[in-house]
């Protein structure tokens, strides 16, 4: 039976009612014109033509004594998974985004495979839209990626129709060999062994942030967990969820990470980073440090199961300029990329477990208010380069539907789907209020951020280049004089020129 990561242990025991671990992806459709009409119910057969595959056979198993685990359900009913939906006319994406967050947020059924799925019609212009909750506990976001991946279709004329629930193909193992009970001894010694360097190594990283938040200290470290976090996008605890989107020009991002020796995460980051500022602003709230952000992080070493390392860093400095603030965030994420590289994986998975862990354990016991982790998460999970098509129909939206933990308030996710990159934000709206409004202003920075990052370099190509001075006479020394000039950046508020989409709905 699949065993279970210690992050995907936690998922389950730090389950609540207001929160749920449930992730996935909404897509919408954009059937042909010949074949709009019947289109998702000749969809929806098809899908049910199709096999499941793990992880999406896998129900939890919880014994009376050991650890739990994932096991095979014998009584596996795909019918019990794959649901029809209509919207009432007229179908607005207002009207889509209510019925998923109803859906997104019950809580799945732990005596059956931890996933359901929708397909859903109804919507203006004939489109339909699919969507799919897993339980984050059972599935990682690289087997998401390849299930993802795999599901939809390269070109509209593959008629072959995927389903989301055939899983990812499964290496062969190798037959079990019986251990003698020495070999089981020292097997058991060396995990013993790993643990206690383990914890070690935990205790020297803490040690080691400690004494850089007092300015000891030497080496990249990351700051101390729950320590210099503004008290901002904060709030009680709910059931409730709001939802908003953007879409950002993947191909001008990356000329414009090209140009600045940035990659294209960075230049989301700073992108939030203003649109936030803005945000707040709006909202009578300066803060006086930087916003402190999540960022999960694939581990090398993973094996299976949730193999990643969620941590925290600073964005860019209160009131500094773009160009600054993006100085700050590479910098810090440096940082971060350096402490994945140096320290060892079970290292970093236990030191994510217990962050996110304290928070969990007091939001389930009731305290609302909790202890704030960061100010919100952000994650780049997954891309798909190209235009993707299912039955024919081009897909139009891929949105990621994630999940907003104990100690945040916010979540944001990008996902990569053609030349745009589209940016969901999943909010408890006490904390949170109108999401929409971020999203619009995320979309409205990366103007700001293009023009003020513009401007240096083709002031740089348009300088003179200087002829070469004759010496001074006599030694003596040559009077030089100079002149500095900077143009203010265009105001965060200034109207974006190009007219990106921007929606959102409340999610109860």
């Amino acid at each position: 039976m699949p065993a279970l990561s210690v992050l995907d242990l936690a998922m389950f025991i730090l389950e609540s009612p207001d929160r749920h671990f449930n992730v996935g992806p909404l897509v919408v459709l954009d059937p042909p014109a010949r074949g709009r009409t019947g289109f998702a119910d000749r969809l929806h057969a098809r899908l049910l033509e199709r096999p499941a595959g793990p992880p999406f056979t896998y129900r939890l198993r919880t014994p009376r004594v050991g650890m739990p685990s994932l096991e095979e359900d014998p009584d596996f009913d795909l019918a019990r998974h794959v649901h029809r939906v209509t919207l009432k006319a007229p179908g607005s994406m207002r009207q889509l985004f209510d019925q998923v967050g109803a859906l997104h947020q019950k809580r799945l059924d732990r005596s059956q495979p931890l996933w359901q799925f929708y397909v859903i019609d109804g919507l203006e212009g004939g489109k339909v839209a699919l969507f799919g909750k897993v339980h984050h506990g059972v599935i990682d976001g690289r087997t998401f990626v390849q299930v993802i991946s795999n599901w939809l279709a390269l070109s509209p004329g593959e008629r072959a129709v995927r389903a989301m629930w055939e899983g990812v193909p499964q290496r062969a193992s190798h037959a079990a060999t019986q251990a003698t009970v020495v070999e089981r001894l020292r097997g058991a010694v060396g995990k013993a062994a790993g643990a206690t360097a383990t914890v070690a190594s935990l205790y020297r990283m803490l040690a080691a942030q400690a004494l850089a938040s007092v300015g000891l200290g030497s080496g990249k470290t990351l700051a101390l967990p729950f320590t210099g976090i503004p008290k901002v996008l904060q709030g009680r605890s709910s059931a409730q969820r709001s939802f908003a989107y953007c879409t950002l020009p993947i191909d001008e991002m990356k000329a414009l990470g090209k140009a600045r020796g940035a990659s294209l995460n960075d230049l989301l980051l700073v992108t939030l980073d203003l649109a936030l500022a803005r945000y707040l602003a709006e909202l009578g709230t300066h803060p006086d440090k930087p916003l402190v952000t999540a960022m999960p992080v694939a581990l090398a070493a993973a094996k299976g199961g949730n193999q990643i390392a969620v941590l925290q860093f600073p964005l860019g400095g209160p009131g500094k300029s773009a160009s600054g603030r993006l100085e700050d965030i590479r910098r810090h994420t440096a940082t971060v990329k350096d402490v994945v590289k140096r320290e060892a994986s079970a290292m970093v998975m236990l030191f994510t477990a217990l962050v996110h862990g304290i928070p969990g354990m007091l939001d389930k016991f009731g305290l609302k208010g909790g202890v704030p982790v960061s100010n919100m998460v952000v994650s780049n999970p997954f891309g798909l380069p190209e235009d993707r098509y299912l039955m024919g129909a081009k897909v139009e939206l891929v949105l990621p539907l994630s999940l907003v933990n104990a100690g945040q308030m916010l979540n944001v996710t990008a996902v990569t789907l053609g030349n745009q990159l589209q940016i969901g934000f999943l909010a408890i709206p006490d904390a949170v209020p109108r999401v929409d409004k971020l999203a619009r202003y995320t979309r409205e920075a990366f103007d700001t951020l293009e023009d003020a990052l513009a401007e240096p370099l083709a002031a740089k190509k348009a300088r003179p280049k200087r002829a070469a001075r004759a010496p001074a006479p006599n030694g003596a020394k040559r009077a030089t004089t100079r002149s500095t000039s900077r143009r203010m950046n265009p105001p965060a508020g200034q109207p974006s020129r190009r007219r990106l989409p921007a929606h959102s709905r409340a999610l109860t």
